[in-house]
């Protein structure tokens, strides 16, 4: 199915996966040589998360498309904030274990098209095809990659679904691998934090919790403090870390491999 030429670039592209330490760095490298492959519009590789009696989160996106950085943040903004809920393939990012999709084989065309979010999203930004890999490992939702391809492109092919196939032993290999060393360093991952940026336990508490989602009012009524002292709390966190808001910070700690600390009951 695959010329040597194209076995070559896939191998380069496991290559990738292996030897590029640095999450962020490793999945734009991996989507950019993954587009010299399989021809799609617009990518995003995002890192899981997942929260007891809880939808599964998707944070940290790295996008490559051929589109604009506005269109890619509005792109991204939209579903974050707006269209998420109605997303009619998001049960894939529940499945236990990983698997490779092509949203084509999941829903009927006909009801796939008139759902508001094809209508209202997909349509309206001209990226009405889908496919991608989910990562977990016995319920442990590692993250997802999510390809588009504009309408006169066409749908992903069977040859596209089958490079993914190839990939996506190797890359929940990776994440895999990653969970264990997170697992591993929880210990001295607290103690960098506490010693090489001063935190405080109170304040890698409420770091974890601001990671998991919870809003400043669910901070106050868990950790049973005042919301005045969950947003001094706040500050000092952004400070010592030298970020600016939720965003940053949970991407500061999906970077260092400390997501592990922060273990809910």
């Amino acid at each position: 199915m695959l010329s040597q030429s194209e076995w070559e670039k896939l191998n380069d592209l496991v290559i990738t996966i292996n030897n590029i330490r640095d999450s962020a760095s490793m999945r734009t490298a991996f989507l950019q040589k993954l587009m010299n492959l399989i021809d799609f519009d617009f990518s995003e590789f995002d890192i899981g998360i997942i929260k007891k009696a809880s939808a599964p989160q998707l944070v940290d996106p790295i996008v490559v498309s051929k589109f604009s950085k506005k269109f890619e943040e509005e792109f991204i903004y939209q579903y974050e904030n707006v269209f998420a809920p109605m997303d009619y393939v998001n049960w894939v990012f529940m499945s236990p274990e990983s698997l490779v999709y092509r949203e084509s084989d999941l829903l009927n065309e006909e009801v796939r098209k008139q759902s508001p979010f094809y209508l209202n999203y997909l349509k309206v930004y001209d990226l009405v095809y889908i496919s991608g890999i989910v990562l977990a490992c016995q319920g442990r939702f590692h993250g997802a990659i999510s390809l588009y391809k504009c309408e006169r492109n066409g749908d992903f092919s069977e040859r596209d679904v089958y490079i993914l196939k190839q990939l996506q032993p190797h890359l929940h290999a990776r994440f895999e691998a990653d969970a264990e060393t997170i697992r591993k360093n929880e210990k001295s991952l607290s103690y960098m934090l506490k010693n090489q940026f001063r935190l405080t336990n109170r304040e890698i508490e409420i770091m974890g919790l601001i990671y998991m989602g919870s809003s400043n009012a669910d901070i106050a009524k868990k950790a049973g403090i005042a919301l005045n002292t969950v947003k001094k709390h706040g500050y000092n966190i952004y400070e010592k870390l030298e970020v600016q808001n939720r965003t940053q910070l949970v991407k500061f700690i999906i970077d260092k491999n400390l997501s592990g600390i922060w273990k809910e009951e």
